[in-house]
Order: structure tokens, then sequence, then C-alpha cells
């Protein structure tokens, strides 16, 4: 602490001073880990800082220690009469982010859609953020970040969702994911809302109850188009298949494509011509009335088994479903993504119209990819913010751990 080494790779504390007024309030504590955490999130200014230093007496070493310091043993620095105790704090180590991954639109592991959670300071990273992506290599990457502790029973955090092919503007499997990960971590309280603040769509709330997660979005109302016989040879179809094409508004530029139940259950994308229709902004959303694997989670045969999506093993035929779809993104390096919940937002206004349920009304779907997922959605009213839609889902945590890029 003798000398100032600029790039140095150590930083060094001198002392924490609070006035006698207001001692004993935890003002010191948060001083400490608010100055540690601004420290290891600034990385282009001390990417070099390595640990951070202090000395301390005894009756301090309680202190520091609950700040993230641990005591390396007597100092050899002689000032007083009383002895002093080096300290250190591996910035290294506190850089390291902590993530989850999470199964969306599931109660159990290893069905619905997997999304990686990262709890983040980069601050807008985009670079990085996209590299993590790739890395990944799951259909969403979350990044999560805090803009204000729990006010009002409400937590404010910043989310951006990244594919290993690019952001988009709506993600909703990992939003659920990132919400069930801040209350299975314990970042916010189970009883408080969550608000995510997003570059495009604005605020998305998420509430808890009864093991379900409540997002409320807002609604993405597809437009009818003619139909393009291109799209529907690329998913294996005839013309006489398709009672319906449309497109969704720019935050999720999809083709809604409604055809018969037994049509449904013969889809064979070819992800070439797919990548190759225009215009392709993000996806092709397949969908049909009821579920055409309803009477086949019935069958208890092996090979009828073989073909449920994952998700229906568990509900085995205890569900009923007002539809069915499956979402294909190969543009967005995602041939089929297990849950889409934004595509529910294109989906909820259609069905609802169609099926004749009006606001308010819930309405139960399956996602049937191979690892399949359920979702509850309803329409609701528009109550001067535009209409919204709620899409409901379960969670399961899979992984834990920590990222040290």
């Amino acid at each position: 602490m003798s000398k100032h080494e600029t790039g140095g790779s150590s930083i060094c504390i001198h002392s924490v001073v609070i006035d006698a007024a207001y001692r004993r309030r935890g003002l010191g504590r948060a001083m400490v880990r608010a100055y540690v955490d601004a420290i290891a999130a600034d990385i282009k200014n001390f990417v070099t800082a390595r640990r951070m230093l202090l000395i301390a007496h005894a009756p301090t070493l309680g202190f520091y220690s609950q700040c993230g310091f641990e005591v390396i043993g007597q100092s050899a620095v002689v000032h007083g009469s009383e002895l002093w105790f080096d300290m250190r704090l591996d910035l290294a180590s506190k850089r390291q982010l902590e993530f989850m991954q999470v199964d969306a639109f599931s109660p159990v592991a290893l069905a619905g859609n997997p999304a990686a959670v990262l709890f983040t300071q980069r601050n807008g990273d985009e670079q990085w953020m996209q590299a993590v992506a790739v890395e990944n290599n799951l259909s969403e990457t979350a990044f999560v970040e805090c803009q204000t502790a729990n006010d009002n029973q409400k937590a404010l955090w910043s989310i951006r969702w990244f594919t290993p092919g690019g952001e988009v503007d709506l993600c909703g499997h990992a939003t659920l994911g990132a919400a069930h990960a801040l209350w299975d971590s314990g970042k916010v309280s189970k009883s408080s809302q969550i608000l995510f603040t997003t570059q495009k769509v604005g605020i998305l709330s998420c509430s808890t109850s009864d093991s379900w997660i409540k997002l409320n979005f807002p609604v993405q109302e597809p437009k009818p188009v003619q139909k393009d016989l291109l799209v529907s040879q690329a998913l294996g179809l005839t013309g006489d298949d398709v009672l319906y094409m449309g497109y969704g508004p720019s935050a999720t530029p999809d083709w809604l494509i409604e055809v018969t139940p037994e049509s449904f259950v013969k889809i064979r994308p070819d992800f070439g011509t797919l990548t190759r229709i225009k215009p392709m902004g993000r996806g092709v959303i397949v969908t049909c009335v009821g579920c055409p694997y309803q009477s086949a989670s019935a069958d208890q045969s092996e090979e009828a088994s073989s073909k449920l999506p994952q998700v229906l093993k568990f509900y085995k035929n205890d569900c009923h479903f007002d539809f069915t779809s499956r979402f294909f993104a190969p543009n967005l390096g995602i041939d089929e993504d297990p849950v889409t919940g934004s595509a529910h937002c294109v989906l909820a206004p259609y069905w609802s119209q169609k099926l004749g349920k009006p606001a308010g009304t819930s309405m139960t779907a399956l996602q049937a990819s191979i690892r399949g997922g359920v979702l509850r959605v309803q329409l609701q009213e528009d109550s001067g913010d535009g209409v919204r839609v709620e899409v409901e889902g379960q969670a399961a945590t899979v992984l834990r751990g920590r990222m040290a890029v």
C-alpha cells in the first residue's frame, strides 16, 4: 500500500469511515459490498485487477469477512501497538457470473424448452452476450440485470434474449425461465412480482402461484396473407392441407399456418427450403385445433409412446388441449424450438377468435416438439395499455454454476 502502480493487479483499501450517528445500521457493509461489486463489474478500467487487499485489526476481521474478504494471516506491517492482519478478496472469482439452466413450460426436467439465465453486470456488451449464446448453444440465453431492489412487492430487472444466431425482440420461454431462476435462487422473494424492462416491447410482468408462472405480454395479432405454395411444400404439405396463412407483427415476424389435425402429424419440414422463404423475419408457426396426439397418449404401446412429446408422458391423458403448435426458425440457428412462449402471443388472438373464446377465457396449448411443452394462455381486455396476452407455464431447474469469462 506504499505506492500506486497504474495497471497493477491489486487494489488496496485503506479504510472505511462511517459517521458515528450512522453506525451499526449496516451502511459500512453495504458500502464495501457495493464498492467491490462496482470494481468487479468495471472490467474496462480494472481489467488487470485480480484481487483486493487490506490490513485490519482483530476487532474488524468479522466485519470484512462479512463483506467477502478472507484472513490470510498476521501482517508484517507494524503500526502502533495492536497487531494487523492481512485480508484478501479474489476479484477473478467475484467476476464469475452466476448462471442457471431452466427447462421452461414443463413441470419436470428434461422436457419443455431449456434456457440459460445469466445474472450479469456486463451492462449491454452485445458482442459478449452473443458469444455466450453461441457457447451455450441453446435456443435462448437470457441476460438479466438488477435495476432496483424489491419495492412495494415488485422487483425491477432488465432482460435481453440471444439465440445462437442473434438477438430477438421477445422470448417467452427464456422470460419464464429467468423469472423462475430469480425466485428459485432467492434473488427475488416468491411473494414479489417481477417486472422485466426490455429493448423493444416495454415492461413484462411475471408472478407465480401454485407452481405456475404467469407472464403478461403484449398481443401480437397476425394478419392474413395469400397462401404461399412454397411454404406448404417446405413443410411437406400440399395447398389443401393449409386452412389459413398469416404473418405476425414486427416483434414476432412469424408465418402462422393453420392445418388440419390429420395434416399436422404429417409435417416433415425441409429446413433448407424454409431458409429461402421471403420474408422470413423469425420463423414459422404451424398449428391445428385440439391435439392430434390425444388419442395416442392413451395408447400404452411402446411404439405410440415413443412418438409422443416428452411432456405428454407426464400429463398422460389428463389434459385437454384447445390447440397444438410447432415452431421452426432455421434462420436463427434453431431448426425447431422446443417451446415458444412468444409464438403464443400470436396464437392466442388467433384461436381466441376462431374458437369463440372471449377475453379472460383460459385456453390450454401443447407445443408438440420432441420435448414438448404445456401452456395456459388467455387474451385479456384492453385496460388502457393495449390488449395483452397472459401466458402461464411451469419450470424446473436443471443446472446451477458460474461462468468464468
